[in-house]
């Protein structure tokens, strides 16, 4: 149910309920940005009812919990047009004095729902869809800008202790689409871009498919710009309490393709991490890094000089 269904039935089901559960609908109605953004303990003092009455209220419409009633309130103000700006100033209205404590809860329980219905949505075949076409790829151009090119980066950088065969397209000096360039069918373009979707990054698989390269998209939404393009789709919510979007669901897909990649590459891909290992050994990556590796090493020895 949407937020103008839920609207209508609560404005025709009005006279019909009980002075308290009026006094809840009509401010409901009145303050919906406050339902989607604010707890049910504090929507409730500010309609100067008790919480049980805000919980009864769900239920009158059939919702089974007061989360369930909250959703198409929070789906409204995730489809309307807001600016960075007009969020921020949500967050300060809401997340000030007591209500901070709130927040923080909001954010850790949006981002575990965010996770679920991450992994429910796309389920294990279109992971492995996806893999396959990674694995089976003679070059990756990976493809991420502002806000998600940490998850672009974190991709290419995993990826590359097993395999040298990512290529990271960053955009430096409006270079992006001159980056693809040599991109085609036997490769595979991986994009990641959620709404407000980046120019570059739709642009960039537009111009991939072209060239007949294979193309792995993860974005927010199946109506995003750069499904029309996706010959593989993993969507990931980018809900948050922000101002901005949240990167944490794309950067788990992009770390669970690199799994399933990893359990599937048998003898080479350990070969290859291991020389990985040896190699950030010797540069001295890691601060104080004092223990050595034990146990045999996977690449077989050689006949011994005479």
């Amino acid at each position: 149910m949407d937020f103008n269904d839920l609207s209508r039935q609560i404005a025709d089901m009005f006279p019909r309920l009980s002075p308290q559960l009026q006094r809840a609908a009509h401010h409901v109605l009145q303050r919906p940005d406050d339902v989607a953004l604010k707890s049910m303990r504090k929507v409730a003092a500010d309609a100067e009812v008790h919480p049980s009455t805000m919980v009864r209220l769900a239920r009158a419409f059939d919702f089974e919990s007061y989360t369930g009633f909250r959703e198409p309130f929070q789906q409204r103000l995730r489809l309307r047009p807001t600016t960075y700006l007009d969020r921020a100033r949500d967050l300060q209205e809401c997340g000030a004095g007591e209500e901070a404590s709130i927040l923080l809860r909001d954010v850790v329980t949006t981002h575990g729902a965010n996770l679920r219905e991450c992994f429910e949505i796309n389920g294990p075949d279109t992971f492995l869809a996806c893999a396959d076409a990674l694995s089976e790829a003679r070059r990756i151009f990976v493809v991420g800008v502002r806000g998600y090119y940490p998850v672009a980066f974190f991709f290419h950088y995993v990826y590359r202790m097993f395999r040298p065969n990512s290529i990271l397209i960053d955009g430096r000096g409006a270079t992006l689409i001159d980056d693809l360039r040599v991109i085609d069918s036997d490769d595979v373009i991986l994009a990641i871009s959620v709404h407000p979707y980046s120019y570059e990054s739709v642009k960039a698989v537009e111009y991939a498919k072209k060239r007949g390269a294979t193309t792995v998209v993860v974005t927010d939404s199946l109506v995003s710009p750069l499904v029309e393009s996706g010959d593989n789709v993993l969507i990931a919510n980018d809900k948050s309490p922000s101002f901005f979007h949240s990167v944490a669901p794309a950067m788990a897909v992009v770390e669970s393709l690199i799994v399933l990649m990893v359990a599937r590459g048998g003898e080479e891909t350990l070969c290859a991490i291991e020389d990985s290992e040896r190699h950030l050994r010797e540069v001295k990556a890691y601060w104080n890094q004092s223990v050595k590796p034990t146990g045999k090493s996977l690449r077989p020895r050689g006949p011994r000089s005479p």
